[in-house]
């Protein structure tokens, strides 16, 4: 899922306008808005940059925006300009494309923040759910590819990042599946039906799942996608290196009744 909101299809006008962006970029295959922070007198300092995750379709910035700083008490966009730090808040032109491929969208925002950085401080990289995925290849392509630049991250983080495989029931893709191939056509219920069982087999889903079946009577397995993405993963060192790593999960709160 994409940090402040579901996988499911929202209308945009459902999230009202964030502020407008100091800068935006333009980037193959995605779009980054930069707040820079009030002390830092409209220049990028100290840059952080948050990645979005998981969902239908395009990034909607204006949502990610406010899941950061009006998801709850905690401002968290306030929070760090406060401390000085520059947020540049990533999106992608297609967040069920796959990992690797949205990863060279994180590579070019990476290389571009380091380039228009005033100073010497090193970047803070990471995201939410996929977008931690995204960015933890990123960054660890970058350490292993003698054709990159040299990333300047002090500090990874992930939100909620399904680092060891995520876990969609079968139950429901079964019931997905099951419901586009019997009501797919119908009015109203048939285009939301289709649109979540393609979501559910989409590049990206199939990469981040544990246990995959792509119609309703399949044999749950790991997906070819998810093999080869693990192998790519392997094939740059698993993880960044060089950085220092913070990853934060939500906690899930377990209600036992007793009889």
């Amino acid at each position: 899922m994409t940090f402040g909101g579901p996988v499911t299809p929202e209308a945009r006008s459902s999230f009202p306008a964030a502020p407008e962006p100091h800068d935006e970029w333009a980037l193959g295959g995605g779009t980054a808005w930069v707040y820079y922070s009030p002390l830092n007198r409209r220049q990028l300092i100290r840059p952080v940059i948050l990645s979005d995750g998981f969902s239908s379709g395009s990034s909607n910035l204006d949502q990610l925006w406010h899941g950061l700083e009006e998801n709850g008490d905690y401002r968290f966009i306030s929070e760090l300009h406060a401390a000085g730090r520059d947020v540049i808040i990533l999106g992608y032109t297609d967040r069920t494309a796959s990992i690797t491929s949205n990863a060279d969208t994180a590579i070019e925002c990476i290389r571009r923040a380091g380039a228009e950085r005033v100073g010497q401080a090193k970047l803070v990289v990471g995201g939410f759910s996929m977008g931690g995925l995204v960015t933890r290849y990123a960054l660890a392509r970058m350490e292993q590819d003698p054709n990159l630049s040299d990333h300047e991250t002090g500090l990874y983080i992930s939100y909620d990042t399904p680092h060891q495989g995520a876990w969609f029931p079968i139950a429901i893709q079964a019931f997905t599946h099951f419901a586009t191939d019997n009501w797919g056509e119908t009015p109203g219920i048939g285009p939301v039906l289709r649109q979540f069982s393609a979501l559910l087999n989409s590049p990206a889903a199939k990469q981040m799942a544990r246990w995959h079946i792509e119609k309703a009577d399949a044999t749950p397995e790991q997906a070819s996608e998810r093999t080869a993405f693990l192998r790519a993963l392997d094939e740059v060192g698993g993880w960044p290196r060089n950085v220092r790593k913070i990853g934060v999960a939500t906690e899930v709160v377990r209600v036992v009744s007793s009889v």
